[in-house]
C-alpha cells in the first residue's frame, strides 16, 4: 500500500470517527429534549428515555478516538505538513476542548442527571433544573465545536 492511499484510509476512517462522534452528540441531544418533555408530563415514562442515552458516551469515545488516532496518522504520513498551519492549530485546540467538555462536563451532568433520578424521592422537579439547564448549554457547546472542527477543516485558512 503506497502512501497516498494509506493517507485517503486513514481520512476516511478520520471522517467516520467524526460522523460518529457528531452523530452520536446530535441523537443524544434529540433524545434529551425528548426525555424533557417527558418529564413535564410524567417523571415515570421519562426514566426510559433516560436509559436510551446509557451507552451513547461509548459511541462518542469511539468516534473521538477514531479523530485522534486517524489524525496522528495522518500527520505522520504527511511529516506534520499541516501542523504549522493557523487552521489546524485552532481545529486541535477546539478538538481537545471538545473532548475535555465531554469528558469534564457532559460525563458529570449526564451521571448527576441518572442519579438524581433514581435517588430523588419525591419533588425532584427542584434538583433537576439546574442539571436540565447545563445539559442545554452542554449540547450547544458540543454541537457549536463540532460546527467549527468542520468549517475549519473545509476551509482551511491560513
Amino acid at each position: 500500500m503506497n502512501a497516498q492511499t494509506l493517507l485517503l484510509s486513514l481520512l476516511v476512517l478520520h471522517l467516520t470517527g467524526l460522523v460518529i462522534m457528531a452523530g452520536t452528540t446530535f441523537v443524544d441531544f434529540t433524545i434529551f429534549k425528548t426525555f424533557w418533555k417527558q418529564f413535564d408530563l410524567d417523571q415515570g415514562k421519562s426514566q426510559g428515555i433516560l436509559q436510551a442515552t446509557s451507552k451513547s458516551s461509548r459511541w462518542i469515545g469511539i468516534g473521538a478516538a477514531l479523530l485522534v488516532l486517524t489524525g496522528v496518522g495522518m500527520m505522520a504520513i504527511t511529516h506534520g505538513a499541516f501542523g504549522e498551519q493557523t487552521w489546524f492549530r485552532i481545529k486541535f485546540a477546539l478538538v481537545v476542548i471538545l473532548v475535555l467538555n465531554g469528558i469534564l462536563v457532559g460525563r458529570r451532568l449526564g451521571t448527576k442527571l441518572r442519579k438524581t433520578m433514581t435517588d430523588g424521592g419525591g419533588n425532584i422537579s427542584l434538583q433537576i433544573s439546574s442539571i436540565r439547564t447545563n445539559l442545554n448549554l452542554f449540547f450547544f457547546a458540543q454541537l457549536f465545536l463540532l460546527l467549527m472542527v468542520v468549517f475549519l477543516s473545509v476551509f482551511k485558512f491560513n
